[in-house]
């Protein structure tokens, strides 16, 4: 049985997400977004339909940093990055395609999306189509300039990148000088202009438990929304770095820093499934390959070639992968499995999907 302290602590961890939520919500709210957020609940809750909750839209592959864990670097995927990456009309016919499928939320990702050139008149225009939108920087380009334009295009939510509170170390993991003193600047700038901002940061054994301890001091110093703990994912630069993993006992440490009502982390216990296994994400790269979020580097189709919905549905109906408590990257077994389920709807797509005639 749960003891009463249980009880609570789920109790408020659950008020303390829908309070989250509401504060997203109403951050430039419109009835363009309590439409698009009814018809979410509706089909997805109470018809129980398979519609991710969130679609994250890699934009440009460039950036100012050289990370130590980049996902985006991928060197076996070299190749592809070859391709051209979608311009502002492919971008915008994806949004536009995101919210006929009824997801809710997106996340314009990189590289570093603030390179972008459009990237204000992208976030407009999701923001016009009722989307709650987020974006996910390292904070290097956060003047007082972008952040307003940031905040003028109906931003509702920005995810800055600390990966420790000591600026040396965040410097060096970040290959960029002087990064750590404008990242809090830039943070300093979205609070002086009352945007929600979310510091993200990862947990490696180098800071298992005391560095992530002094990062969220440091997020509570600053007074940002909340502070949001990954753990290390077998992917990009690490695609093959197993040793960088967490062991389960290191694990349940970070899991004993979650505070329901700031500190928030990506898989809380054991039992808990990613949004992956949860059919709750989706990515689509700056090349525009689909694939089950930002972190899995295999492709199941490109919304140059088919709709969105179509190549959603294909994948869905041949998913049936499992994996608890971790990155489902991060296992052997689980992570082929998921490589070959996606090799063969890709094969599938390219044969039985007409193609798609706006691109």
């Amino acid at each position: 049985m749960k003891s009463a302290n249980q009880t609570y602590t789920q109790l408020k961890t659950v008020l303390n997400k829908f309070r989250r939520g509401v504060f997203a919500t109403i951050s430039g709210f419109s009835l363009t977004r309590a439409k698009l957020l009814l018809r979410y609940l509706w089909y997805n809750k109470i018809k129980k339909e398979v519609i991710p909750q969130l679609i994250t839209v890699g934009v440009t592959n460039s950036c100012q940093c050289r990370c130590v864990h980049c996902s985006s670097n991928v060197p076996k995927l070299k190749q592809s990055l070859k391709e051209k990456e979608m311009t502002t009309w492919q971008i915008k016919d994806l949004i536009d395609q995101t919210v006929m499928i009824g997801i809710p939320r997106i996340t314009f990702f990189g590289g570093e999306p603030l390179l972008r050139k459009d990237i204000f008149e992208l976030i407009r225009y999701a923001n016009s189509k009722g989307l709650i939108t987020r974006i996910n920087t390292n904070g290097l380009a956060l003047s007082e300039k972008v952040v307003l334009k940031l905040k003028n295009a109906g931003l509702t939510h920005c995810d800055v990148s600390i990966d420790d509170s000591n600026p040396e170390i965040h410097d060096e993991l970040r290959g960029v000088p002087g990064l750590f003193e404008k990242v809090i600047k830039g943070i300093e700038l979205l609070k002086k202009h009352k945007m929600l901002c979310q510091i993200v940061t990862y947990a490696g054994k180098r800071n298992v438990t005391a560095g992530l301890e002094r990062t969220i001091d440091l997020g509570r110093k600053l007074q940002v929304t909340s502070v949001s703990i990954v753990f290390p994912m077998a992917t990009g630069c690490w695609f093959e770095s197993f040793d960088e993993l967490l062991n389960k006992e290191e694990r349940e440490k970070v899991r004993n820093l979650a505070d329901a009502s700031f500190v928030h982390i990506e898989i809380p216990t054991s039992k808990h499934r990613c949004n992956v296994i949860k059919q709750a994400s989706l990515y689509v790269s700056p090349e525009g390959n689909v694939t089950p979020c930002a972190f899995i580097p295999w492709s199941f189709g490109n919304i140059k070639n088919h709709k969105l919905y179509k190549l959603v549905n294909s994948f869905y109906s041949e998913y049936n992968i499992d994996h608890q408590g971790d990155c489902l990257m991060n296992d052997y077994y689980t992570r082929d499995m998921l490589r070959k389920t996606v090799e063969k709807v890709r094969t599938n797509n390219s044969k039985k999907l007409q193609p798609n005639s706006n691109f």
